[in-house]
């Protein structure tokens, strides 16, 4: 049999699709998300994800999915991890440090949905896998559907799901003052601030957030 790590980086597709998984380690997809979320010609997604089984990184499982329109779930193979792939966690670790999952990539990404008030860092940007919320961001000129394909954007390049949330400067001041869930959940843990033109760290500072 034939080493499964002389066959795992024979391209950046399958680089992004080790990364889909390893970065994902619990979870299930069907192909066709996977092709989506990789963004990933299918025929090429096929050719690498057979690789990747080969190796023993991934495999498959009989899952029941929902139909629209349907009342009854449907059976259908998904993709998942293989955690029992030997040398899984040197791997996880080895692609996660040569991920571009850092700052200045994402404010590349973001900066083309427009002008950033506040962007804050935590979860997978700061290797705090358990947190609720990756990026924190707010701008004067709200536009939802520029930041989310911003996110998908780099999504698609790191291989790896990031938790978002979008607002506006007031609507971010507002929370913060209030002490919500949403803002709690985000700053009471590891966290890093790469833009705040709008004093969003004196706001946290003061008395009105209670830390």
């Amino acid at each position: 049999m034939a080493d499964p790590l002389s066959i795992l980086f024979g391209s950046t597709a399958r680089v992004k699709l080790l990364r889909f998984f390893l970065f994902n380690p619990s979870k299930e997809f069907i192909f066709d998300e996977i092709s989506k979320r990789a963004r990933l010609v299918r025929r090429t997604a096929k050719t690498e994800m057979s690789a990747l089984e080969k190796a023993g990184v991934i495999r498959q499982k009989n899952i029941l999915i929902e139909v629209p329109g349907k009342k009854k779930k449907m059976k259908a193979i998904a993709y998942t991890l293989n955690k029992d792939f030997q040398e899984l966690q040197a791997l996880q670790t080895f692609l996660f440090e040569t991920a571009p999952i850092d700052g200045k990539n994402l404010l590349k990404h973001l900066r083309k949905a427009g002008t950033l008030d506040f962007v804050g860092i935590a979860g997978v940007f700061v290797q705090e896998f358990e947190q609720r919320l990756d990026v924190l961001l707010a701008m004067k000129k709200l536009s939802l559907p520029a930041v989310e394909k911003a996110i998908r954007s780099l999504e698609a390049e790191v291989g790896i799901e990031i938790r978002f949330a979008a607002m506006s400067s007031e609507d971010l001041l507002y929370r913060v003052g209030m002490y919500d869930k949403l803002t709690r959940d985000f700053f009471d843990y590891k966290h890093n601030l790469l833009i705040d033109k709008i004093g969003v760290r004196d706001e946290v500072k003061s008395a009105t957030y209670r830390m």
